[in-house]
């Protein structure tokens, strides 16, 4: 993992405790679970999201194991990734629609 990877991770991860805190001031445990080929965030026990450790793309969580398919912003663009996060995690996608 490089310098620039580890910086824009932390960034994004204390950018998600930011929003969730917003919302929910309440004390929340946080950790970050180092995969093979991503990380996840884990809040309160569950997975929060997954970052791709390659290419940094940040994937809604589908399960405890895996991510759901396509990216839902990136670690490394002007938003941090934190564009379409919310307080559970990232948005689902819309489709076909506006």
């Amino acid at each position: 993992m490089s310098a620039n990877f580890e910086s824009s991770l932390q960034s994004f991860y204390a950018g998600c405790q930011a929003i969730h805190q917003k919302d929910y001031p309440r004390p929340v445990e946080w950790r970050l679970d180092r995969l093979q080929k991503r990380v996840r965030l884990v809040r309160e026990g569950s997975a929060h999201c997954f970052v791709e450790i390659a290419t940094g793309d940040v994937l809604k969580a589908a399960g405890w194991k895996a991510p759901a398919k396509h990216a839902r912003g990136n670690i490394y663009d002007e938003s941090n990734g934190l564009k379409w996060m919310g307080p559970f995690g990232p948005a689902y996608l819309v489709r076909g629609g506006k």
